[in-house]
């Protein structure tokens, strides 16, 4: 176990995800977890489901610990910070704040914090995700291995550069949504194909995950794969057929630009939804 405590800003979905996750593999307990939110009652409601600690506000959750998960929606992350910029002196902020670059961050807490932007999926929660990592110049070699062990025991993590991130984010963040759009969609094929509800939820899960797993543990490429498995004029032949009619590629290509695009626009001054 870790011997630091840990503080949560914002109590939404993903932090509930990284909550888990982390009692899951044993880093700390929840006794060493404190957390906030801007209302108050989704902090109260993950701490009753955890048992971790809810701070009735952001003061006392930052004063509870040097290490600070930034959770908040991207629109709110640096008023945040900069309400309570004279706690946060050589605190270490990970911020999952899409979109908010690091520097933004850093002058946001004070100019004394340590930051480090991390963009997780919400796999992270059954331990099985995937997480960005890119740490500021503020940050220190420890800070990185500190993150590196967190989101390391709740699945893949992969440092990359700043610049890189919001595609990142819409590739790795988003792109289980998107995945997850397709499953329905090959559900319901198997539905209107008469096999029964349940076998149709698994047999459509278990489809995407040979696709990823031959990807994740092999050196062929999709298309190589892709080929192996369509016959001339056999069943699968006819089903691609159908996406390549309705530019199914193009469409999911689209779809990751957007994710990017939006992420850049969270950084934009005044923008106030997320």
């Amino acid at each position: 176990m870790i011997s630091q405590s840990l503080t949560f800003l914002g109590a939404g979905r993903m932090a509930g995800a990284l909550i888990r996750g982390i009692i899951h593999a044993n880093l700390v307990s929840a006794k060493q977890i404190t957390l906030s939110s801007k209302s108050g009652s989704s902090a109260q409601k993950l701490a009753r489901e955890y048992g971790v600690n809810a701070a009735l506000g952001n003061q006392e959750a930052i004063m509870a610990s040097s290490v600070i998960f930034l959770c908040t929606k991207p629109a709110q992350a640096l008023e945040t910070l900069v309400k309570d910029a004279s706690l946060l002196q050589n605190k270490l902020i990970i911020s999952l704040a899409a979109g908010i670059m690091s520097e933004d961050l850093f002058v946001a807490a004070g100019g004394q914090a340590r930051i480090i932007r991390t963009m997780p999926n919400i796999a992270v929660r059954i331990n099985k995700g995937v997480t960005t990592i890119t740490p500021h110049s503020s940050s220190t070699h420890n800070d990185l291995l500190l993150a590196q062990e967190f989101f390391g025991a709740l699945g893949s993590i992969y440092e990359i550069t700043e610049d890189q991130l919001n595609g990142a984010t819409a590739l790795s963040g988003s792109g289980p949504a998107f995945a997850l759009l397709f499953l329905e969609a090959l559900l319901e094929g198997g539905l209107a194909s008469g096999i029964d509800s349940n076998l149709a939820r698994r047999l459509s899960a278990h489809a995407l995950a040979a696709a990823a797993t031959l990807i994740l543990e092999t050196e062929d490429s999709p298309l190589i794969i892709r080929r192996e498995i369509a016959s001339p004029k056999g069943t699968t032949e006819a089903g691609l057929e159908v996406l390549e009619k309705h530019q199914f590629s193009l469409i999911v290509r689209e779809a990751v630009v957007a994710a990017k695009q939006r992420a850049q626009q969270l950084s934009e001054p005044g923008l106030i939804s997320s």
